[in-house]
């Protein structure tokens, strides 16, 4: 052992072979410490290089998520636009069947979750800090940071807004619902035909009486400011699609620049 050859060399006072013994063990532990730093080093860049393409996998998720999202907002704004259009008619009465139906549209809200796994487990490895570029890293920490915020308020909206003002609105004033879907409507028609059986062959459902209101009718009105209410709502929401979808697009940029670099 090199130790006892040291030892030996003091013993014997044989200094140029106790300091030659030393100089080669404190070399060897040097470049041992250098090998395991570079096979560390590979290894991290290695574990990187993962994460980047996990990550970027993660953001083409989110986009796609987010432009469905999109396309859903801008569609309530569209069925609102048409709502509003014959509620400012001569006489809204005469479009009772298609306003309902638009009116019952505005009562859906679709939910925007956005979650990338493979970040929340590098913040909470502590491997964030993995990614060697300080731009990169401080980009994606704001821009997720951001990302979540926007998820949040429009959540919130659908909640608050939608869920509960506008809809419980709509069963206040006694406007029917219509659902244009088929698989809706048979599920409807079902449920029609289970209280008919439960309520007798007498049973007939209410006529819609609010949307056939003459024009002069205040409850128009009521209506009219709703439905811009909700079109609002949907305007927000497209707007904050917008904003996630611009700071998706910005990381999902420079990772493929990152990784085309590897």
């Amino acid at each position: 052992m090199i130790i006892n050859r040291i030892a030996q060399g003091v013993r014997k006072q044989d200094w140029f072979t106790a300091i030659l013994e030393l100089v080669i063990l404190v070399v060897g532990i040097y470049i041992g410490l250098q090998v395991d730093d570079w096979v560390s080093e590979r290894e991290d860049r290695q574990t990187e290089t993962v994460y980047l393409k996990l990550l970027a996998r993660d953001v083409a998720e989110l986009q796609q998520q987010v432009e469905a999202q999109h396309a859903f907002e801008r569609d309530k704004v569209d069925v609102a636009a048409q709502a509003y259009e014959l509620l400012t008619s001569d006489d809204p009465s005469a479009h009772q069947i298609e306003l309902s139906e638009l009116l019952t549209s505005l009562s859906g809200r679709r939910t925007l979750s956005l979650a990338s796994v493979t970040y929340e487990q590098m913040v909470s490895s502590g491997h964030l800090q993995l990614i060697r570029d300080p731009k990169l890293r401080d980009k994606l920490a704001r821009h997720f940071a951001l990302m979540k915020r926007d998820e949040t308020i429009i959540g919130k909206n659908n909640q608050d807004l939608i869920d509960d003002i506008y809809g419980p609105f709509l069963l206040q004033a006694g406007i029917s619902l219509r659902y244009g879907r088929h698989d809706t409507e048979l599920t409807l028609n079902r449920g029609a035909a289970i209280m008919a059986e439960r309520l007798g062959p007498d049973y007939e459902p209410l006529a819609d009486g609010v949307l056939s209101r003459p024009p002069e009718a205040e409850s128009w009105g009521d209506i009219r400011r709703h439905v811009i209410f909700r079109m609002r709502t949907a305007t927000v929401g497209q707007a904050k699609c917008e904003d996630i979808a611009t700071y998706m697009q910005e990381i999902a940029n420079d990772l493929a620049a990152e990784l085309e670099h590897r």
